[in-house]
């Protein structure tokens, strides 16, 4: 849907010197097709000389063609590599770029952003979608559009941060060749037990099967990266600081066990995504491992259906099958194959947009199915890049093995003193309902986290390993205001994210949740940044950016507008009150850390003892845990 960006009303926006003053500007708003003439004057005050430029006329956008030629200052002249201490981003609807690759209100863009950049606002957030860029012929990529956005962005003064969206939402789909290679064969897309498919996302199973006009969906990935660097790449550590790499439905980790359709409403439980044939056959192929045979027909027969509550089900309530050894070993397997193809793609994006070359990590996260896999397709499922297995030893973190990158056998530790031009995330859901017992929704997007089990800490340990800092969302949401029935802890859960993370010192950037403007939910997100608590006997670091979700055209009305330019103003004071030396940065010696990450068996979390249970290695079969095991966590043990 088109959307538009007007300013209502007087005011003064404070831009982010104290000597600059930026008079309120009328934003454009577009009728139709109709491109409406900007016509506004932005007034700097600066060491008592007042230059004033008529933007609109004199500076025009800068084409594709001269990206490569850019400044590296924006027109405050600011340079863009001394960053604030607190980075503040906004992301754009992602409706700027249609799906035939035009952009749908060009010039309402550019007047939003100059309202931004007067309120104070470091950087942009851009959803680069797979559908738009490589929509019509697989290989043929075309980033004209994107190319003429982060120009228009760096012209403007901001930074620029890029979401790599291999998802499809209400306004983009997959690209068209891929949508009719699903009709062909629509078992590359998630299916639920009734056979109902998500077409949003190709599925996990599919990683390393050439299902894709002859290729799989990792080397599509890695092309579609490797094209970006190719394309963008005069822009990568100068604009383009940042690199979110997508992983699932919405950007984010998980399996589209909540789809936002008809199917599912809150606060139902959701369902299991591994009824596809390739899911299926890897999930017959671990419980063949583990000598249980009728454990890989199927998942789940009394999980429930979407909309259901746990305790209508007979595996989510509280004393329910999730705590048998079936349902161990099954939430395992399920959760694992998610964290894998985390490792997978993220070993590729670490490769192709950092190189090869960049510090590495000294340890790797290694499913307990991954023998079985591996004796099946001959080769990891994360084939996007080389893992060593010289030097393997067991360790006790949820299936974490320390690997040394001996010669030949994984990726070389260069100088520590190498810095990577930009800096890899990963976003996490958000998924606070049901906080309790068995965590059903979580269960279902893949996350084996019950009150009894950190489901947090082995993907925390793929993205120490891969040098990727993580991207929650929440912070101003409270469980009061939502329906008090469904245990919904927002705030619980986004502590526990933060505190695994802290332990493993994985960089954190929070994003909000909702679009919301009232002025208890910025005082939350606020209290969220700087929250220094200590949790389990780990501090929390403050985080490390905030990324506003979104422009969107409440933004714009006087009120929230006033609100919302207050809220940039206390952030950035108490950012820069807040910097000192023992301050982790993004900027670290070791790419993204600012202190190299500890062994995982060093973690001080009481969890990491539950995790161990399911500890993997190189070698050896997987055994069910029987019923009343010590191991609370654990659903396969070696034998």
């Amino acid at each position: 849907m088109k959307r538009c960006f007007e300013q209502r009303g007087a005011g003064v926006a404070s831009c982010s010197t104290p000597s600059a003053v930026f008079l309120p500007c009328r934003l454009a708003k577009l009728q139709g097709r109709k491109r409406s003439s900007l016509k506004y004057i932005v007034s700097v005050a600066q060491l008592g000389q007042v230059q004033t430029e008529l933007l609109t006329s004199t500076r025009q956008g800068t084409s594709a063609g001269q990206i490569g030629r850019l400044s590296r200052q924006g027109i405050n002249r600011r340079p863009l590599d001394e960053e604030p201490a607190l980075p503040l981003y906004t992301c754009l609807d992602g409706d700027i770029l249609t799906p035939s690759n035009k952009f749908a209100y060009y010039e309402a863009l550019r007047s939003g952003l100059k309202a931004l950049r007067a309120l104070g606002i470091n950087g942009i957030c851009v959803d680069v979608y797979w559908g738009i860029v490589e929509g019509v012929q697989p290989r043929e990529y075309d980033w004209s559009s994107y190319k003429q956005l982060f120009a228009l962005i760096r012209d403007e003064g901001f930074m620029a941060q890029v979401c790599l969206c291999f998802h499809a939402t209400d306004t983009v789909p997959l690209p068209t060749w891929l949508v009719e290679e699903g009709r062909t064969n629509p078992d590359i897309f998630y299916t639920d037990r009734a056979g109902q498919r998500c077409s949003n996302y190709v599925s996990l199973g599919a990683d390393e099967v050439p299902v894709l006009a002859g290729r799989t969906p990792l080397e599509c990935y890695r092309d579609l990266m490797t094209s970006f660097r190719r394309e963008l790449g005069p822009l990568l550590g100068s604009t383009i600081l940042d690199v979110l790499v997508g992983l699932g439905p919405d950007g984010e980790l998980k399996y589209p066990a909540h789809p936002r359709d008809k199917r599912w409403n809150f606060p139902g439980v959701g369902e299991f995504q591994c009824y596809d044939k390739y899911m299926l056959s890897v999930l017959r192929a671990c419980a063949q491992q583990v000598n249980q045979p009728s454990w890989g027909l199927r998942g789940p027969h009394d999980a429930g259906t979407y909309c259901v509550w746990p305790h209508q089900t007979g595996f989510f309530h509280q004393r329910g099958n999730w705590g048998s050894p079936y349902g161990k070993f099954f939430l395992q397997w399920y959760s694992d194959m998610l964290v894998q193809h985390a490792d997978a793609v993220l070993g590729i994006a670490r490769e192709v947009l950092l190189g090869p070359e960049t510090p590495y990590t000294n340890y790797g996260y290694q499913p307990p199915y991954q023998h079985v896999h591996d004796s099946e397709s001959g080769k990891g499922r994360g084939s996007g890049r080389s893992s060593g297995s010289d030097g393997d030893e067991e360790d006790g973190g949820g299936g974490v093995v320390v690997t040394s990158q001996a010669a030949g056998g994984g990726v070389s530790l260069p100088s520590a003193s190498l810095t990577p031009a930009i800096r890899l995330h990963a976003r996490l859901p958000s998924i606070y309902w049901w906080y309790a017992d068995a965590h059903a929704p979580e269960l279902t997007a893949g996350y084996y986290n019950t009150a009894s089990r950190d489901g947090y800490m082995p993907i925390m340990h793929v993205l120490a390993r891969n040098g990727v800092s993580v991207r929650l969302r929440g912070g101003e949401p409270r469980g009061y205001e939502m329906n008090m029935q469904a245990y919904c802890a927002p705030d619980c859960q986004l502590t526990q994210q933060r505190t695994v993370a802290a332990a493993l010192h994985v960089p954190v950037g929070l994003e909000n949740l909702s679009e919301r403007f009232d002025e208890a939910g910025l005082l939350r997100l606020e209290r969220a940044l700087f929250d220094a608590s200590v949790y389990k006997g780990i501090e929390l670091p403050q985080v490390q950016l905030l990324v506003f979700n979104r422009m969107c055209d409440s933004m714009f009305e006087p009120g929230n507008w006033n609100r919302f330019k207050q809220f940039v103003r206390r952030v950035r004071n108490r950012a820069e009150t807040l910097v000192g030396s023992d301050r982790g940065s993004l900027n670290g010696t070791s790419g993204v850390f600012g202190t190299p990450p500890g062994p995982p068996g060093a973690v001080n979390l009481p969890t990491a003892a539950a995790a161990a249970a399911a500890a993997a290695a190189a070698a050896g079969q997987w055994v069910a845990e029987p019923s009343g095991s010590s191991g609370k966590g654990g659903a396969l043990q070696l034998a």
